[in-house]
């Protein structure tokens, strides 16, 4: 039986309230430090460039395919404006994309090109001060390594679209002087990418419009980027065997039917423009830019979703008449997709044998609102439900426990035949051990056991063995005599402590065992001092039925037995006391101040990791 009761402690002692807080610090912390940073990295677990195309022509002496990182969307927010500033100086955007940019340049790309929209309002930014606070958030946010080239073209959000007197007349040169010309030919590994200004197109374009001329007879503006095109069809036969990878921010134009493959998440791009935007260019435009570049295969932004088309080259011989567009997801969060994205290039120089020279493939970021809702909120529920649980019932244990308590740990020896009886209620019948009196020789003074002035007999019955023959369940007296009448005054008191009228009361004991008393002067020493009463050993409970305040009483008969029912409102004081120690403190308190510990070590978590990696 001990070994029983043993095991039940220590099965208890696993579930106590320290042990569940502490576990669920350690819970918080894992989930903390996964759902903010270990989902990046996981993400991307299965992105990897598409080199295998290539692993035909590569050999050993061979160079390695050149690699692209396509950016599209960033929409990184301008910290000068006050109603974007967070607590703390922390902005969960801008967070999201220090996150995805961290694990996405762990891919280590030989060059980054932004689509567009790398800024959400720069347009806006009217003084170069603001423009260079607006510049080194960018910096921030995307760090680059100096060996890296970083390539931008510009958005309708970074440089504006249409005439608006909220547009910055600055904003294309505050632009031009960071990131370079608006219009620009890099070449990469055997490839020239046309970086196109798809805003100035569109403008132009409307132009073009107004005066009701086609692209043959329209004259273009100086720097613009119609004539930038013309210039780069115009090039000699020495770039003719370089594949032309065209980008621009604007997608080209497609029926609005026209499916975008299985890797877009909902619809299709459908046209439309508004103030300040245009969902894609116009059709006389497309088709200029198709046959005046003849690219081998388009990559756009401005979308948010990823999207593949085919276009048809108009007016084309024997070469490729089809092109391929691909618009790369946004790179930052939005309503209008669950998980952002960006774009992996490969590129192998062009060799007179036949075969694909390039290849990319789409990756994508982890879906913040799935990852919320799938684990936050489940974690959040049962946390809140498991602390409420250990503060409303908070010693539920410890009374199941309490019902064990008639097994000793103390093991009796064997050579004892008769084990001592252990109870904590002293009577005559008491044995003596190594001749030492253990009962007290005289009653303690009423003030220091009773609280009240008023004594009231009472009997109980002892289940513990007595020796000289006595019969179990012998009634022990606890308190002495008193005045009779205050018994019935007394009524709400306990059972065990009223007064039993059946039996007779003195100082000694009446009844079927009155003859014990003799025999116990023969068996006990003689004692110097004779007790007449019994010592106030138990002092009797404060009244279980006082009526507390807003509470309602009744007593009725039930079963020839008066019964008392009493119901009141709940003290809402000692919910929210917060005086004395934590024992004594109110549940919304303790409920608090658990929440806080459970939460601290991984807010702290959170913040050391974010501080030392991101």
């Amino acid at each position: 039986m001990s070994s029983l009761y043993e095991r039940r402690i220590h099965n208890s002692r696993l579930l106590t309230k320290p042990t569940i807080i502490l576990a669920l610090r350690f819970i918080w912390v894992i989930v903390v430090l996964w759902c903010e940073f270990g989902v990046f990295f996981y993400s991307l677990s299965d992105c990897r460039w598409p080199d295998k195309v290539f692993q035909s022509k590569t050999s050993p002496t061979e160079a390695k395919p050149a690699r692209v990182l396509l950016v599209a969307d960033a929409q990184l927010r301008n910290p000068s404006i006050s109603v974007l500033k967070s607590w703390f100086g922390y902005d969960p955007y801008t967070a999201y994309l220090r996150k995805s940019w961290r694990v996405a340049s762990r891919l280590h790309p030989n060059a980054v090109i932004f689509l567009g929209d790398t800024f959400a309002s720069s347009r806006y930014v009217t003084s170069e001060a603001e423009y260079d606070q607006y510049y080194r958030a960018f910096e921030k946010t995307f760090p680059q390594d100096a060996s890296t080239p970083l390539y931008l073209i510009p958005g309708n959000n970074d440089i504006g679209l249409g005439d608006s007197s909220s547009f910055s007349k600055d904003a294309r040169q505050f632009f031009e002087k960071r990131f370079g010309p608006l219009n620009r030919v890099v070449p990469i590994s055997g490839h020239r990418f046309v970086l196109l200004d798809a805003p100035g197109l569109v403008e132009e374009d409307y132009r073009r419009h107004a005066h009701g001329k086609t692209y043959d007879h329209w004259t273009p503006l100086p720097g613009g980027p119609i004539e930038f095109v013309q210039s780069i069809s115009d090039q000699g036969d020495g770039h003719a065997v370089e594949p032309k990878i065209l980008l621009s921010h604007i997608p080209l134009s497609r029926p609005s039917s026209k499916s975008c493959g299985p890797l877009r998440e909902k619809g299709s791009i459908r046209a439309g423009a508004g103030h300040g935007y245009q969902a894609m260019l116009g059709k006389q435009t497309t088709e200029f830019l198709l046959k005046m570049l003849r690219p081998a295969v388009v990559f756009s932004g401005d979308n948010r979703d990823y999207c593949e088309v085919t276009h048809e080259v108009p007016g084309s011989d024997l070469q490729a008449s089809t092109v391929r567009e691909v618009t790369v997801k946004s790179f930052s969060p939005s309503r209008h997709i669950r998980r952002p994205g960006f774009q992996l290039l490969s590129l192998f120089p062009p060799s007179p044998s036949t075969g694909p020279t390039f290849a990319d493939a789409p990756c994508q970021l982890p879906d913040t609102l799935r990852v919320f809702h799938s684990i936050y909120v489940p974690c959040f529920a049962l946390t809140v439900l498991l602390l409420l649980y250990l503060n409303i019932l908070p010693s539920r244990h410890k009374k199941r426990l309490s019902n064990l308590s008639p097994i000793s740990l103390t093991r009796h020896r064997r050579s004892s035949p008769h084990p001592e009886p252990e109870s904590a209620i002293w009577t005559t019948r008491t044995p003596l051990k190594s001749g030492i009196q253990t009962s007290p020789i005289a009653p303690l003074p009423l003030s220091a056991r009773i609280p009240s002035t008023k004594s009231v007999p009472s009997y109980r019955a002892s289940p513990i063995s007595t020796p000289n023959g006595s019969p179990l369940l012998s009634p022990i007296t606890l308190f002495p005599s008193g005045d009779e009448g205050d018994v019935e005054a007394d009524h709400a008191g306990p059972s065990h402590y009223s007064l039993r009228r059946d039996l007779p009361y003195s100082s000694g004991w009446h009844g079927e065992h009155d003859g014990d008393d003799a025999r116990d002067h023969d068996t006990l020493p003689d004692r110097p001092h004779t007790r007449t009463t019994a010592p106030y050993f138990l002092p009797p409970p404060l009244s279980q039925h006082a009526r507390a305040r807003g509470a309602f009483s009744w007593s009725f008969v039930f079963q020839g037995r008066r019964r008392r029912m009493t119901m009141g409102v709940p003290d809402w004081r000692a919910w929210l006391s917060t005086s004395g120690h934590r024992r004594g403190r109110g549940l919304v308190w303790r409920f608090a101040s658990d929440c806080v510990s459970v939460a601290l070590p991984a807010v702290l978590a959170w913040a050391v990791i974010g501080w030392l990696f991101f």
